[in-house]
């Protein structure tokens, strides 16, 4: 369930998403017809893989017993060229970036290159073009189809949306280095409302400097409407 409703928050934030991953349990499905979004999961058996677009994918939902792969297009050499996911041994398509949560972490562990702090819970600072979603930037990761998950999520999915289409732009390197949580030192209250009104200061900021750049996109040659892979796991 947890990835057909992050999935969904992707899709209303504006974001061209998919959902990549084994077949949905009949509720999660249930979920999607309700938003008209059915045709927006893809699974070993489709044969509608996506080029070009931002996939959500789910490494373990339904019967979980193909293995989600995802690598590097090209090898890496060139990170703009996005990501390739499989599903056992199955192409399921090019996508321009992934979205993952906690949960599905693992999925993505051989295009994250190494251990540090999510900015904000959500953007690694080396890792391009790779976001996770329901984690607070305390690092504490939300309660599995929880009231309070899925606040993050609307809420993250809505960041990543308007970065990607170049009206939010993260700060330097070093800063998202030093100061990865968003709320002030001394003021780091604990709960979803402290982060959430945190996160909406550093939009806030972000637009900001998104407007002083002139607002470019992230990624050179991307589309305003670049889609990303969410790969939530259970």
């Amino acid at each position: 369930m947890a990835g057909a409703a992050t999935l969904v928050a992707l899709l209303d934030a504006g974001l061209d998403a998919h959902g990549v991953g084994s077949p949905l349990t009949p509720a999660a499905a249930a979920l999607l017809m309700t938003h008209g979004r059915s045709g927006r999961w893809l699974t070993g058996t489709d044969t509608t893989a996506g080029t070009d677009t931002t996939a959500s994918a789910d490494a373990t939902a339904g019967s979980g017993t193909a293995t989600l792969t995802v690598a590097r297009a090209a090898g890496g050499a060139q990170p703009e060229q996005g990501f390739e996911i499989s599903l056992g041994g199955r192409r399921l398509g090019h996508w321009d970036a992934v979205v993952v949560t906690a949960r599905g972490l693992a999925a993505v562990a051989g295009v994250v290159p190494a251990a540090a702090p999510w900015y904000g819970g959500v953007f690694h600072p080396v890792a391009d073009r790779v976001y996770i979603l329901g984690v607070p930037d305390s690092g504490q990761v939300a309660p599995p189809d929880g009231e309070r998950e899925l606040a993050f999520v609307r809420a993250q999915a809505g960041w990543v949306a308007e970065y990607l289409r170049g009206r939010y732009r993260l700060p330097v390197y070093q800063i998202m280095i030093s100061q990865p949580d968003l709320r002030r030192l001394g003021l780091r209250r604990r709960g979803a409302g402290a982060y959430l009104r945190a996160l909406e200061r550093e939009l806030r900021a972000g637009r900001a400097r998104a407007a002083a750049a002139g607002y470019p996109l992230p990624v050179p040659g991307t589309s305003p409407g670049a889609q990303p892979a969410l790969l939530p796991g259970t």
